[in-house]
């Protein structure tokens, strides 16, 4: 008696086939219900995929103009942070050192120039600044420090004024010094050219950077030197020169000072440009985003829909294919 099921393997394996099939398009509507996200892209885009490949080209260069604004704004926050400190070693040191100098009191005018190395020390330290691995303030040369050690610089600087024949040999040699071809050049070890513009979103570009060898730096440099050199224990200057020494570190400190703060307040021009650029961008990512989520998302109540109409489907191969399984031609001929 023949009891094997009536379907022929041909039909068995299209059952099987096409509960695979229903299946894997469950999974695929599980997935979009869960995430509400269009898994066909192609499909989505309505046959025609360069609208959504222009999104995403739009968005990649977004992110990329946003990780660049972002590095630049860095840098400049950085950098702002160091020229204000410099701000601050000039602003401790020249009013007071001038206020006693005027008054003809070497004793407090001593007591303030005391500070002047560890201040000149702090200051060379702080323009050897890195950020992200760049030096700030050695210009396109990013890889190397800034200055040389500040001992060095100190010592050239005692040598010049030991040679001095008096104050304003002194004064014209310290300022010798750190003029451009001066000897302070060899201490500088950064290069010449600034460090690249920080580009933004619009195709233009601004200066976020400030170089150790800059004016206002060589400025603050020159007077906090000859304040430390004139106090300092191993003095080899002229004789009777102190008084000028101070007055003239104090005219200079204090004209650096003003410098800075014009340097800075340029900077403050940029760091608004850099701020404007990220508010920009973020605004014209948004968009793009509403547009890509637009076009691939995947509306939560038609994805419940047909999941549920998918998995009735199912249901009903596995149905079938059970209750095909189940006949035998003993079964038809009864």
């Amino acid at each position: 008696m023949i009891t094997g099921p009536l379907p022929d393997l041909a039909a068995t394996l299209r059952l099987q086939r096409d509960a695979g099939a229903v299946r894997a398009s469950l999974e695929r509507a599980g997935r979009e219900l869960s995430t509400g996200k269009k898994e066909d892209l192609f499909a989505a885009s309505g046959g025609d995929p360069r609208r959504l490949l222009a999104i995403e080209g739009s968005q990649a260069r977004a992110a990329r103009e946003a990780e660049t604004v972002v590095l630049a704004q860095g840098r400049l926050s950085l950098t702002q942070s160091v020229m204000g400190g410099l701000q601050g070693l000039a602003d401790g040191l020249g009013p007071e050192l001038a206020a006693a100098v005027a008054r003809g009191d070497m004793n407090s005018a001593r007591i303030h120039a005391a500070g002047a190395e560890d201040a000149f020390r702090n200051a060379v330290q702080n323009l050897n600044t890195t950020y992200a691995g760049r030096t700030l303030f050695s210009g396109a040369a990013v890889d190397t420090p800034a200055l040389d050690d500040p001992d060095l610089i100190f010592a050239d600087v005692a040598a010049v004024v030991a040679g001095a024949a008096d104050a304003a040999d002194a004064i014209a040699q310290v300022e010798t010094y750190f003029d451009v071809g001066g000897g302070f050049d060899a201490r500088f070890l950064g290069a010449v050219e600034d460090a690249p513009r920080a580009g933004i979103d619009s195709g233009d570009s601004v200066d976020i950077s400030r170089r150790a060898d800059d004016p206002e730096v060589r400025e603050l440099l020159r007077g906090l030197a000859i304040a430390a050199v004139t106090v300092d224990s191993a003095y080899a200057g002229p004789a009777d020169a102190q008084g000028a020494l101070f007055e003239e570190a104090a005219a200079v400190t204090m004209s650096a000072r003003e410098s800075l703060v014009q340097s800075r307040a340029l900077l403050g021009l940029s760091e608004q440009a850099l701020e404007d650029a990220s508010v920009r961008i973020a605004a014209r990512k948004d968009t793009l985003d509403l547009a890509w989520n637009h076009a691939v998302s995947r509306d939560p109540y038609d994805a419940a829909a047909e999941f549920q109409a998918i998995e009735q489907q199912l249901q009903r191969v596995f149905l079938v294919t059970s209750r095909l399984s189940q006949l035998s031609l003993t079964d038809f001929l009864r």
